[in-house]
């Protein structure tokens, strides 16, 4: 069966010690073992379908998926293969399908170019044996969008991913034109091709045509028997205007030349030619035909009918004059509000010639960069994954009205500048780190957390250990650097300045080629995988203004210097506000910067960085008595989904329309500050967006690029003989999951939960079992108290050294303690 296909994210690769283990303890399984092992795999990913399950389990199962997909060195994306019939990717070498498209971005009319066998051109040989040429045509309608939506009439507080179409609009118009002169009264007893199907055109008005479908034809004498369409026949009565058949012992009415009869199982005999002889011993012959149906379409956009029943939503019309008819168009609307997902293709009624479906989007890679609280009173880019691997920045700080210095305190500083060709000051008395990076724009770019430590003097010489961030720990890229000493890290350039042991100060001096395109700097972030995140400066300089000129108020001040500045700004005042008149000296500090807006900006498709879309949050305080930092604000520049709530978890779905389909996922807590993860792409993320024929098989597998392929591993817990000899993944609580219900010995929900897996309110379980009721191999169980908790839970599995044999109990996704029995 088809599985749904889930978000998908990348992450670090997995260290195989662990931190705080002893020599007597056995070594330890780190995660992605033992679900992977190089290019081989034995893993299914288990998410909950009890009553209250949220679609975020489903989300982060796929999360997990794509991060084992990544570390086998192969891609979460999907590869389709067509067996029979005729399939069309709405795809071009250059041009892929993204989300926030519709059919028409790609192609808008499809002919045998496309679908080949379903609209070849052909002739059409009419009752005087005249071949008329004709030419097939489907139009798409430009209003179909593939979009997130939220629709509770496809699913309950669900935002989902697909194609909604609104009632009574097209969906797709299919045409047949015919290049020379057709007579309408040419056409009963021949044969008509549409959309790769032949119809008997039983007979015509001056406006209609009434055919048959699947039809098969015979002539029959009297007395003899024929089989037509698996049917025995004979003929009961045969006269010069009438006749009766048997069909497998049913006798038709009496039935004239282009008369049809409905059989009980639903089937249409229609008579062609009666052939009758009135001579004495004579032989009386009827031509006639069997069909699984009858299908009647009128001129005017009238719905088609078939079995004499209007087929909602299919109309037909007809380009006719003079008893000549052009063409034939048949519309297909939608009678009701209709969904292409993943889980739901549509096919064209009556006619059931062509089907509209959705594979899913292709996730070329992920990583996750989440904004939140550091502590109450500074924010952190959680677990930020820059090249080297995932490390906390925290980047602003405030006294809970306004943001007042970078970093986490006034002495564990984040040292930025505002400039990109100048030198920065590190004092390690007051900065903790500071970022150095590097861009070409269209071929790469990378960023590295670095600091100074260690300042000693040697012979005079004052000295400091120049470092960066490996991934595990800090490593020293120049150790006892001193004055004019450089440093190279990939494209960055820097060299030491002066030192001062005493002051604990190194001046790094950016001595990068700076162009229009390649830029070092030290006041731009690049994760792994290519977003920008602008981070902020300060601005120190006090702003002066008076009644006569200049800035007539401080409000008007702090509006042209606070944080809320142009996107590639980034600046946030915390210097001083002064009136300059002769009778007023005030001064205040600058109350101005009570918000900040971090911007993130993506990749285009073409990987060149800094060129996609804006991603802006803002970064304020929540309603607490005492006010605590949170992200109080998402917005995106271009158009984008309407963010919707997942379930009642507080967390709030949307995505760019862009192409890299960065996905935002905002938590709303009722109580407690606000975060948001956004989940990167990297690169360009395709659309698996098809029309086929009705005989078209289509199987969707994941591909890899250069490793193992995982293919299908997520499972519904109720699929249980389906993953009962595999490696589990089982994510999600007891109350919502049965496979974690076994795990756990009951369907525990609440305080019930908290008893049996140890995670109350706001805590998490990530939890190995060696032996169990659902598989004869290992079940992880990856769960939290709540949504938000299960979400943290699975983040920290995919970026932390987890053993699959052991037990932890977290609070974050970034904060987890290994439990002793």
């Amino acid at each position: 069966m088809k599985k749904l296909n889930f978000r998908k994210i990348s992450a670090i690769g997995a260290s195989l010690l662990m931190t705080g283990m002893t020599l007597g303890v056995a070594a330890a399984v780190a995660y992605p073992a033992p679900f992977i092992d190089g290019a081989n795999s034995n893993v299914a990913i288990v998410y909950g379908t009890g009553e209250g399950a949220s679609i975020v389990d489903g989300i982060q199962s796929g999360h997990i998926q794509a991060d084992l997909q990544t570390r086998m060195g192969g891609s979460s994306g999907s590869s389709d293969s067509v067996i029979g019939g005729d399939s069309y990717k709405f795809e071009k070498t250059s041009t892929m399908f993204h989300l926030g498209d519709g059919y028409t971005t790609i192609k808008s009319t499809l002919d045998k170019d496309e679908l080949p066998t379903l609209l070849d051109d052909g002739k059409f040989i009419d009752n005087d044996n005249d071949e008329i040429d004709f030419t097939q045509k489907i139009v798409m309608d430009s209003a179909n969008t593939l979009t997130m939506f939220d629709d509770d009439d496809y699913e309950e507080n669900s935002p989902s991913i697909g194609i909604s179409i609104a009632d009574a609009a097209t969906i797709a118009t299919y045409t047949i034109t015919f290049t020379d002169n057709l007579l309408m009264t040419d056409m009963p007893t021949a044969d008509l091709p549409l959309m790769g199907k032949t119809y008997y055109v039983l007979s015509n008005t001056s406006t209609t045509l009434t055919l048959l479908d699947s039809a098969e034809e015979t002539v029959l004498s009297e007395g003899e028997t024929a089989t037509v369409n698996g049917k025995t026949v004979t003929i009961e009565f045969i006269g010069s205007a009438e006749v009766k058949l048997n069909i497998d012992g049913e006798v038709t009415n009496s039935l004239a030349e282009a008369e049809t009869f409905k059989l009980l199982d639903g089937s249409y005999v229609g008579i062609k030619d009666i052939l009758y002889d009135s001579k004495q011993g004579s032989i009386s012959k009827v031509e006639f035909s069997i069909g699984s149906g009858k299908l009647k379409l009128s001129d005017s956009d009238a719905e088609v009918q078939i079995n004499d029943e209007n087929i909602a939503g299919v109309e037909s019309d007809f380009s006719l004059s003079a008893n000549v008819l052009t063409n034939i168009e048949i519309a297909w609307k939608a009678s009701d509000t209709t969904f292409v997902t993943e889980t739901n293709s549509v096919v064209m009624p009556g006619f059931e010639a062509v089907t509209l479906s959705f594979g899913g989007l292709t996730y070329p890679t992920e990583e996750t960069i989440e904004v939140k609280k550091g502590g109450t009173t500074y924010a952190s880019l959680n677990n930020f994954p820059f090249k080297t691997g995932n490390k906390n920045l925290y980047f602003l700080y405030g006294d809970s009205t306004s943001f007042t210095g970078l970093g986490k305190t006034a002495t564990t500083k984040l040292l930025t500048d505002a400039n990109a060709d100048v030198n920065i000051t590190f004092d390690k008395d007051t900065d903790d780190y500071f970022v150095a990076s590097w861009t070409d724009a269209s071929t790469g770019s990378q960023s590295y957390l670095m600091r100074a430590t260690n300042f000693i003097t040697e012979s005079s010489v004052d000295k400091a250990d120049i470092q960066y961030w490996s991934g595990e720990a800090w490593a020293t890229t120049k150790s006892k650097a001193v004055t004019t000493d450089e440093i190279s890290l990939d494209g960055i350039y820097l060299t030491v300045g002066a030192i001062s042991n005493t002051e604990n100060t190194v001046e790094i001096w950016n001595t990068s080629a700076n162009t229009a395109t390649s830029i070092t700097s030290f006041n731009t972030l690049y994760s792994k995988e290519g977003m920008t995140v602008y981070l902020p400066y300060e601005n120190t300089t006090a702003v002066s203004h008076n009644a006569s000129g200049g800035f007539a108020t401080a409000a008007a001040a702090c509006a042209s210097f606070n944080g809320l500045r142009a996107n590639t700004t980034g600046e946030i005042y915390t210097g001083t506000l002064t009136y300059n008149t002769t009778s007023n000296t005030d001064t205040t500090t600058a109350a101005c910067s009570t918000t900040f807006l971090l911007s993130m900006k993506e990749e285009d498709k073409s990987g060149n960085v800094y060129s996609g879309d804006w991603l802006n949050f803002t970064i304020g305080w929540d309603s607490s008595s005492t006010a605590e930092v949170e992200v109080s604000g998402v917005a995106t520049s271009n158009t984008d989904a309407t963010s919707a709530e997942i379930g009642t978890t507080d967390v709030w779905r949307d995505f760019t329309y862009s192409a890299l389909a960065t996905e935002i996922l905002w938590n709303k807590p009722s109580s407690g500050q606000k975060s948001v993860q956004v989940v990167y792409h990297g690169d360009e993320v395709a659309a698996n967006v098809r029309i086929s024929s009705a005989d078209a098989v289509i199987t969707t597998g994941e591909a890899g690029t250069d490793g193992g392929v995982l293919g299908e591993i997520l499972y519904k817990d109720s699929e249980a003989s389906n993953f009962a000899t595999k490696n589990l993944i089982v994510v999600g609580g007891s109350c919502i999951n049965s496979a974690a219900a076994a795990l756990l010995g009951g369907s525990y929900c609440g305080a019930d939960f908290t008893a049996n897996a140890g995670a109350g309110a706001g805590e998490f379980v990530i939890k190995g079992y060696e032996t169990s009721s659902i598989t004869s191999e290992l079940a992880l169980l990856v769960a939290g108290y709540d949504v938000a908790d299960t979400i943290n839970a699975a983040t920290y599995l995919r970026n932390n050294i987890v053993d699959t044999s052991s037990s932890y109990k977290g609070t974050s996704a970034t904060s987890a303690e290994l439990v002793v029995a």
